[in-house]
């Protein structure tokens, strides 16, 4: 059978035996149940800053409800105090008319620290203080309530390290999620410069921050090129380099030239934004308005974010820079096939170091050597110009298409996976379809043009690139096989491609 003590205590952990958001809802539970229980007129929840020797009062309960509080009272001088409640977990005070007691709260919480440039996760110890009130004189506090309500903040200690644990977890994966939703953002702008404002945007949102900024290099990396903004209010701001003083310039050294991996104040954090040797831009967080501190598991997640958005705008760099090398094919204005091969060989490369996803989809012309037996070869150069267009102007700036021969296109899609890959067909699919043939050419007959597509992904499809182009290939051929006009993923036809052969 339960003693008293062991009654109350059971029946306390089983009110508590539940997962609670915050520490808030933990006490508004915990609190109301020991002031019913002890008959307390009111209690007092503390934090401890033991560093400032201040007790800071959150929270008040009295009657049926809690409410929050705020006041800090400094406790330097009260060594006797002091002494008594850290030794013993509970101690009477004489400083009020009234009966009122302390009583210690421990526990840990998760955490992160610094340390020679390297963040690392420990348990951080905790302190809080319990202020229980009788405003009846005649009512003071027994030696067997006193053993008890130790015993109960004990309990209250042990459910706010769980919760401060659930809490942190919980944050940690709210955090991923945001940043894979905004990673989406990739597979799905049409232009980099877009991309790049709807990323600031939603960083801004998730975060809270006051404001967050992205300052990209020129080809040098020498001076800052151009800057993006966006405030508290989601509104967005551009700088051109003729726009950016001196002083936001000479972050561009402080910010890469720092040992450790980001620079930090305790309201802005700056993280570079670096491809191996080659240095794109930083990202500038801060906090300078409201004076929030930004913390260290911001600074992870952004860091792991960056990486992504620095490979990004490289990638976004070497394409216009073959653009304005001219290196494209004269007849559809897209890159040519050495070229390809040369961006290919290096997107896998970083595929496979970095762990990331990469998609090819390989596409032709339906019917392209009827249109050219029916209608002449300037008609078949006009088809394929247009479909050039559709492409072009379709894809990402990160995307990499080619003109592989004749009516034949591949286009690379990195950081791509299969279903990512299925939406820019699809995007290529409906435009390309809604192309129609000039009709003082086909009698006066609405021609449409559609075209065929296969699409394989890394790493799920294929280990090497020559085996990705063969297996993007052979979607390809069960494509053409079953009707044309449509696109189709490796994955999902791989038991149709027995009877294979390149053509």
């Amino acid at each position: 059978m339960f003693d008293k003590k062991s009654y109350t205590l059971y029946k306390f952990h089983k009110q508590l035996n539940q997962a609670f958001q915050n520490k808030r809802e933990l006490l508004e539970s915990a609190l109301p149940v020991l002031r019913n229980l002890f008959k307390l007129d009111r209690i007092y929840f503390f934090d401890w800053q033991q560093e400032r020797a201040i007790l800071s009062l959150r929270m008040m309960c009295k009657k049926e409800y809690c409410m929050d509080k705020q006041e800090d009272i400094s406790v330097i001088g009260e060594s006797n105090f002091l002494r008594k409640l850290l030794q013993e977990g509970i101690t009477e005070t004489e400083d009020l008319s009234y009966p009122a007691i302390y009583v210690l709260l421990k526990w840990q919480r998760p955490s992160m620290g610094l340390k020679n440039g390297e963040v690392y996760n420990y348990m951080q110890d905790k302190v809080g203080v319990l202020r229980l009130e009788r405003f009846n004189k005649r009512r003071g506090f027994t030696s067997q309530e006193k053993e008890l309500i130790k015993a109960l903040g004990q309990e209250i200690s042990h459910n706010l390290r769980n919760t401060e644990i659930d809490q942190a977890k919980n944050q940690r994966l709210n955090v991923s999620t945001a940043l894979n939703d905004l990673s989406t953002v990739f597979a799905s702008s049409l232009r980099l410069e877009d991309g790049l404002e709807i990323i600031l945007q939603g960083v801004q949102k998730y975060f809270r921050f006051d404001r967050v900024r992205l300052y990209l290099t020129d080809a040098y990396a020498r001076r800052i090129k151009s800057a993006l903004c966006v405030d508290i209010s989601g509104q967005v701001t551009r700088q051109t380099q003729e726009e950016i003083g001196e002083q936001e310039q000479s972050l561009l050294k402080e910010v890469f030239d720092a040992e450790a991996t980001y620079r930090s104040t305790r309201s802005v954090i700056y993280i570079p934004l670096k491809v191996q040797r080659s240095k794109v831009g930083f990202l500038a967080f801060d906090n300078v308005l409201s004076r929030r501190r930004i913390g260290y598991l911001d600074f992870i997640s952004l860091q792991q974010f960056a990486s992504q958005m620095a490979l990004s705008i490289d990638n976004a760099r070497l394409f216009e820079r073959v653009q304005e090398l001219s290196n494209y094919d004269e007849l559809t204005r897209l890159p040519v096939r050495r070229y390809f091969n040369e961006k290919f060989a290096e997107e896998m490369y970083r595929a496979k170091r970095f762990n990331l996803t990469l998609s090819l989809l390989i596409l032709d012309i339906d019917f392209f050597k009827q249109i050219n037996d029916n209608y002449g070869h300037q008609i078949g150069d006009w088809a394929l110009q247009e479909v050039s267009r559709i492409i072009r102007t379709s894809l990402r700036q990160t995307d990499v298409p080619c003109r592989f021969g004749g009516d034949e296109m591949v286009i690379m899609l990195p950081s791509t996976n299969s279903d990512e890959s299925k939406i820019i067909a699809k995007r290529l699919q409906d435009r390309i379809n809604a192309i129609t043939l000039p009709t003082k050419y086909t009698n006066g007959e609405e021609i449409h043009i559609s075209i065929s597509q296969g699409i394989a992904s890394f790493p799920t499809d294929a280990s090497s690139s020559e085996d990705l182009l063969e297996k993007a290939d052979k979607a390809l051929y069960v494509v053409k096989k079953n009707g044309r006009g449509h696109f189709a993923a490796y994955r999902e036809v791989v038991d149709q491609t027995a009877d294979y052969k390149k053509e």
